[in-house]
């Protein structure tokens, strides 16, 4: 077995697992969160000159995704995502991990 100094020394992290199913008949809801959780660009003429206004999303400022619909959040973003989810009414699990 062979073992890694560096990852023997580094310490667990809390983080949530956070995943959620939106129906096909749900788009808007969907599109609101994807935007939510991935940010969103918008080109626009401005003076003649096409613009584009990039908006950053939850996961600009940390954690990623591990599948469809399955992210891994801090505590502190994860929250962020759960207040969202509750307010469009999407179902969703955590599960609280360290890593």
């Amino acid at each position: 077995m062979v073992r890694n100094a560096a990852l023997e020394n580094r310490l667990l992290e809390e983080a949530i697992l956070i995943s959620f199913d939106i129906p096909d008949r749900y788009k808007t809801r969907r599109t609101a969160v994807y935007r939510f959780l991935n940010g969103r660009s918008d080109t626009k003429i401005v003076g003649g000159i096409p613009k584009t206004y990039r908006y950053p999303g939850l996961l600009d400022e940390g954690g990623f995704r591990l599948g469809q619909s399955v992210f891994v959040l801090p505590p502190t973003l994860a929250s962020r995502l759960i207040q969202k989810l509750v307010e469009l009414r999407v179902e969703h699990q955590q599960w609280q991990v360290f890593w």
